[in-house]
């Protein structure tokens, strides 16, 4: 198999464009609201990039493997990893790097919003 089927398959991974492309969502919101481009790289603000993310990867799973396979059970559970961190860690660690639980959820509806807008049925392998 060449390396161009294979860059083909990736792009058909639709977790996989879900996850990055609700980041980037994310973050363009951010420069939007903030009116800032260096908004784009920074870890705290509206809406949660890494929220984001994983949800767009949790609820792209669920739509590919079903609500009920163990794929979804751990992107999940990540996800609930990655949100408790932005909220109730990382703003120990330095004020400007958390996120309130408003702009964890509103993530999370950016990569639920992301994740079902994309088609649903894609292989995965």
């Amino acid at each position: 198999m060449s390396t161009f089927y294979s860059i083909v398959d990736l792009l058909k991974n639709t977790p996989l464009i879900a996850t990055v492309l609700s980041f980037l969502v994310a973050q363009t919101i951010k420069v939007i609201f903030s009116k800032s481009f260096s908004m784009f790289k920074k870890y705290g603000g509206m809406p949660s990039g890494h929220a984001a993310a994983m949800s767009g990867l949790a609820f792209s799973l669920a739509r590919c493997t079903g609500y009920d396979s163990p794929a979804t059970a751990v992107a999940t559970a990540l996800l609930m990893v990655v949100v408790a961190d932005a909220v109730n860690l990382r703003p120990y660690v330095r004020e400007d790097l958390g996120h309130t639980w408003l702009q964890a959820f509103a993530g999370i509806g950016v990569g639920f919003t992301v994740a079902h807008l994309l088609p649903a049925k894609i292989p995965l392998w």
